[in-house]
Formats: C-alpha cells, structure tokens, sequence
C-alpha cells in the first residue's frame, strides 16, 4: 500500500466517531413474557449485523451497568427496574434507550448528563394523549365530560391533558390525589359529573393493588372506561389504546438504527403503532353500542 493511501487510512480510521463501533445491549427488567416480546420484536426489527447482547433480569445488577455503561454502547433497558439501574449507575459514555417505562417514570429520572442529551431516550407506554381523547370522542360520540384522577408525577401529562379535552371540546374533569386513601373520594366526585373515564399510567392511582377496585367503581357508576393495555380491557375497560410490547420494541429498534447512522436518538415518544382491546360484555352491560375495530382504527388513523 503505497504510503500516501496508508496515512489517508490512518487518518480516517482516527476520526471514526466511538459509537460506530458500539455495541448494543438488551437489559430486561424481569423475566416476564411482555419483556421478553419487547426484546425479541427489537432484535428482529433492528436488521443488522452488529451484536445485540441479551442479558435477562437475574444478571442485571448496579456492577453489570456500571461495567457495560463505561464505553460508547447503546444500552437498551427494558422496563422501569433496568431503566432506573441504567439511570443511577451509569458509569461513562454509553447511550441509553429505554423502552416499556411510563411517561412519568422517564421524565422522573436523573438521565446523566455526561454523554448528552441526544444520547439518553426512551419510549414510553403511555399512549399519546391526543390519541386517547380522539377515542374517547370516536367511540363515545354522546361523551361531553371525560374524567381522569392522577398523581403529582403526572403534572405534565395534566397540562397536556386540559390542552387537548380543549380542542376535542370536552369537559374535563380532572382531580390529583397524593395518597392512596385520597383515590377512592376523588374517582367517586369524578364519576359524578363524567361520561367516560380516563386512565393514565399512574403508580398511585392504578396498580396491581386498586385496579380491580378502581374499575368495580366506574362500573357501579355505569361509566365506561377507556384504558392503555389489553390486561385493562380484560379487567374492565370497555375500550383500551396501546402500544404492545412488540409494537414497542419495533420502534425502539427504528431508533436503534438512527443511533447507529448518527450516534444520537430521538426525543422520547410514544410507539407510532397502536392497538385496541375491547370488552365488549362490560360494552354490553353499559348499554353502549361500539363501533367496529376497523372503522375506529380508520378513524384514528385519519385524525392523526
């Protein structure tokens, strides 16, 4: 190789940005099956050569992220236990794309500021607002006041929240509650004055612990419930708009490949494709006549 071509060589090679070389690492927050199918839909989805290192949730602790954050890798953490490990014990340059976490969980974060913005993500479960109340209008066209009670974490998704019931032309009847015993007074004088009942991924106001109790309440109030997973349609919601798993790690692997080409990522978002479940027996027992799958999925489609 004639010297001139070898120096050239040398010199771009030098200036070959870190993260061209990075790797990529899927970090589970447990072992469960929508985590698993977030993890299995983004490396399908991602459709490229470079290694993607799966490590499952009994691997993942404060000395693995500690080791894998100290170079110039994408760290892909896969709900809120991985999020906040990535997040508290980062330990270099490494980029982070979070997926499966709520809105308010990733706005809560202390994301580190050493790599820069451009390097820290995440894709949140929460549909977007104006998508649910496009919903709540299309499936509920009799719907004047929707009700929604939230925690303090949610304070921005509350801003929006009366933006949108205002171009929607709905009422809006919103309560914030901040503790556990404040929740059932509040959604009881919500359900009063509502059509439809919101729900936003909350810690304090929706969990595993008050769901069933939350949902058993709409209905004695005979209103319906517009939810964001398909375990919430099943429960009790008479319509719920989510991200799927999958769905959810297919855009975080869009994301990926830009990180690849670019070394930066997007600012967090929701999922671009949605789902809808429906419970229609609960539908049924409301009185409440649905529009079909297809011409609601048109619908919001249209009005996005």
């Amino acid at each position: 190789m004639p010297r001139r071509i070898f120096l050239l060589f040398l010199i771009l090679l030098a200036c070959r940005p870190a993260w061209a070389d990075g790797g990529i690492h899927l970090v589970l927050s447990e072992a469960g099956a929508a985590h698993q199918e977030a993890a299995e839909a983004f490396r399908a989805a991602l459709d490229t050569t470079r290694p993607v290192k799966l490590w499952p949730a009994v691997e993942v602790t404060p000395d693995l992220i500690r080791s894998l954050t100290r170079g110039q890798d994408l760290i892909v953490p896969v709900g809120v236990r991985a999020a906040r490990l990535a997040v508290e014990h980062h330990a270099g340059q490494a980029s982070i794309l979070a997926l499966m976490i709520p809105r308010a969980v990733g706005e809560g974060l202390a994301w580190p500021a050493g790599p820069g913005r451009r390097k820290m993500s995440y894709v949140y479960i929460d549909p977007p607002v104006s998508r649910s109340l496009d919903l709540v209008t299309q499936a509920f066209p009799k719907a004047d006041r929707v009700g929604v009670v939230i925690s303090p974490e949610n304070a921005s998704v509350a801003r929006v929240l009366a933006q949108e019931a205002a171009r929607h032309k709905l009422g809006l009847g919103l309560e914030t509650v901040t503790a556990p015993e404040e929740l059932a007074p509040a959604l009881r004088r919500v359900l009063q004055e509502s059509d439809v009942y919101l729900l936003v991924p909350d810690a304090l106001t929706i969990n595993a612990a008050n769901v069933q109790n939350v949902l058993l309440t709409t209905y004695r109030h005979r209103v319906p419930v517009v939810g964001f997973s398909q375990g919430l349609a099943k429960a009790g919601a008479v319509v719920s708009l989510y991200s799927s798993p999958a769905q959810i790690g297919r855009q975080g692997a869009q994301w990926a490949r830009r990180w690849l080409e670019t070394g930066d990522l997007p600012a967090p978002q929701p999922a671009s494709e949605f789902s809808l479940a429906f419970n229609r027996h609960v539908a049924r027992s409301l009185g409440l006549a649905l529009p079909d799958e297809a011409g609601l999925r048109r619908g919001l489609g249209a009005s996005e």
